[in-house]
C-alpha cells in the first residue's frame, strides 16, 4: 500500500462501511479512514495488503501486539474485505496468506480474526475454517 492508493482505499472503506449491517449504527468518517492508511504506511506493528488488479478489488489491514502479560506477539486482523463482485476470486486468499507471512515475519506466534461485520457471517466463518483458524472466543456486545 502507498499514498497513491488512498483515495482507492477510502472507497472501498466507505463500500465495507455501507455493506455492514453492524457497522451502520456508528457515523462514517473519511478522515479516520485516511489516518488508518497512514498508520499502515508509517507504523511498524501496522500493516495494510492491498490486491491491486485493473483497481484495487480487496484490502486486509492488521497489526501486530504483545500480549499484556507477555513479550510474545500475536497478529490480529482489523478487517478483511474483498469488492462483493470479486468474492469467491481466490482474492481474500491471497490477502490472509500474505497477512499471514507478515506476521510470521514480525514473530508473531498466531493470528486472530474477528468476524464482526455481518456480511455473510457463516460463509466468512467456513472461509477462515477451510484455511485453517479455530473458534476459540465469543465476542458480545451491547447497545448503549
Amino acid at each position: 500500500m502507498t499514498l497513491d492508493d488512498m483515495p482507492d482505499l477510502i472507497r472501498m472503506g466507505k463500500k465495507f462501511y455501507e455493506e455492514s449491517p453492524e457497522y451502520k449504527r456508528f457515523s462514517f468518517n473519511e478522515d479516520k479512514l485516511h489516518t488508518l492508511g497512514h498508520w499502515a504506511i508509517t507504523e511498524p506493528d501496522s500493516i495494510c495488503i492491498v490486491y491491486d488488479k485493473n483497481g484495487i478489488q480487496g484490502m486486509m489491514y492488521g497489526m501486530v501486539h504483545e500480549q499484556y502479560f507477555s513479550l510474545d506477539k500475536s497478529a490480529g486482523e482489523l478487517f478483511l474485505f474483498v469488492s462483493q463482485d470479486r468474492r469467491g476470486a481466490l482474492i481474500g486468499k491471497r490477502l490472509v496468506s500474505a497477512f499471514e507471512a507478515w506476521a510470521h515475519s514480525m514473530n508473531a506466534i498466531d493470528i486472530r480474526v474477528v468476524v464482526s461485520a455481518g456480511i455473510t457471517p457463516d460463509r466468512v466463518v467456513g472461509f477462515y475454517k477451510a484455511l485453517g483458524y479455530t473458534s476459540n472466543a465469543t465476542m458480545l456486545r451491547k447497545e448503549l
